[in-house]
């Protein structure tokens, strides 16, 4: 009889189940199918959330997951003194934690924050572990674009030469697009290039799929069946190109069959707020975060959904709303960066449109001639569920992390099924 393979995994990330923000239900989405597929997982997060405030417990157990959160402050995203306090305690925290838990065979950090890689990599190689680097967002890079931080500061030439000399040095490295593996590798050369593994981010199609108006509930609380919903959902960032949006919305504003529907939050939900009161718009409403369990009635509410990254992005950060937007069976609204790789899943799919940054005309004329015409924005959105069901399912990136784990752990391109659903891994190292 073949003995069972066995492997242990930590997720390193500062926020997990039940934090809203998108690395945190994506790690948490992954961490659960990686359980059932037999992988025993540890998430090390930290006790804070990404809004600040609450507190979380140390430790529990969510769906066969153990979680694990370092002490670290909770100060949220309202100023930058608090996020680099959050991030510096985090720092402290994971290191202790690293050092504390019993060795796993893989370490998997991701970007947030910036350069909790090199923590991964110092305390994995310390005790024999193997370490992947998860990047989300390319740091300093992304900073940079942003005004964060200016090209040629010591800072942002620290965090390039310790962001490199990381990435150079992990195992394996996961991107999440073509143009960010393009990115990554003129940072690592031609050499280390064959490591990094393009897996794509995911939604679960079986929880979020395409509902009509009449079997959806947030339709009805909020008043929206007579209406075109043009909807953004989830983080309003500072990675998000809003002004084109917004200036759409102001030559719609006498559409009373349109309705712009912003529901979430972030560094940018001031910015929306003050321009929906000075110019008095009446079509934009917003609402708070939905629950997880929740999401795929709020999805759904939309008749189009909005995606957005600010020029200058493209490889840089990939909205990962995209692939839920899909799921709905919605088509995508993108604007901003023509480069992103957004661009290119909707002109091989045919599932939505591109507006470039500042053509706020373009992007109202497309919105009136969908809303005038039902059934063509019902067969985009029915384009979007096939191409989703082809590529972007949640199935398929996990069978990519396996891949890429049992590469990093000396099994070759071993297939995923070395990984056979709930076997019940026994607790022995590799």
């Amino acid at each position: 009889m073949t003995p069972e393979l066995v492997m242990r995994l930590i997720i390193l990330n500062q926020f997990f189940y039940p934090d809203h923000s998108a690395t945190s239900q994506l790690m948490t989405e992954l961490a659960e199918s990686l359980v059932e597929r037999g992988v025993e997982v540890t998430a090390l997060a930290g006790r804070g959330r990404y809004a600040g405030g609450e507190k979380l417990t140390g430790r529990e157990s969510h769906n066969g997951v153990c979680i694990e959160r370092a002490w670290a402050t909770s100060f949220g995203k309202k100023s930058l003194s608090a996020r680099i306090c959050d991030y510096l305690s985090f720092y402290l925290g994971a290191t202790w934690m690293l050092l504390k838990l019993r060795r796993h065979d893989v370490v998997m950090a991701l970007t947030t924050p910036p350069l909790i890689g090199l923590v991964a990599l110092v305390i994995g190689r310390l005790r024999r572990m193997r370490v992947v680097m998860l990047v989300q967002d390319v740091y300093p890079d992304i900073a940079v674009a942003l005004g964060a931080l200016r090209p040629q500061s010591l800072v942002t030439k620290t965090i390039e030469l310790i962001s490199n000399q990381v990435l150079k040095r992990s195992d394996r490295i996961v991107v999440l697009s073509e143009s960010m593996r393009k990115r990554i590798a003129q940072k690592v050369g031609d050499a280390r290039a064959s490591r990094i593994d393009i897996i794509h981010n995911w939604a679960d199609g079986d929880d979020i799929q395409p509902l009509t108006k009449s079997d959806n509930p947030f339709i009805a609380k909020h008043n929206l069946a007579d209406k075109f919903v043009v909807l953004f959902s989830g983080n309003f960032g500072r990675v998000n190109e809003f002004k084109t949006v917004l200036e759409a919305v102001k030559l719609l504003r006498d559409r009373n069959d349109v309705v712009f529907l912003f529901v979430g939050g972030g560094a940018k939900e001031k910015e929306l707020e003050d321009f929906r009161q000075t110019h008095c718009l009446s079509n934009i409403r917003m609402l708070p975060y939905e629950p997880r369990q929740s999401l795929r009635y709020s999805l759904a509410a939309g008749d189009t959904l909005l995606v957005t990254l600010a020029d200058g992005l493209a490889g840089l950060s990939v909205p990962s709303k995209t692939y839920a937007i899909m799921a709905a069976g919605r088509p995508l609204l993108f604007v901003g960066d023509p480069n992103c790789d957004v661009t290119t899943i909707i002109e091989e799919h045919n599932c939505g449109a591109v507006i470039e940054s500042g053509d706020s005309a373009r992007l109202a004329e497309v919105i009136v001639t969908w809303a005038s015409n039902r059934c063509q924005t019902e067969k985009l959105g029915a384009s979007a569920r096939l191409a989703f069901e082809k590529r972007f399912d949640r199935t398929h990136a996990v069978n990519g992390y396996l891949e890429t784990f049992a590469k990093c752990i000396n099994l070759g391109a071993a297939p995923p099924e070395i990984y056979p659903q709930k076997t019940g891994i026994k607790d022995t190292a590799l």
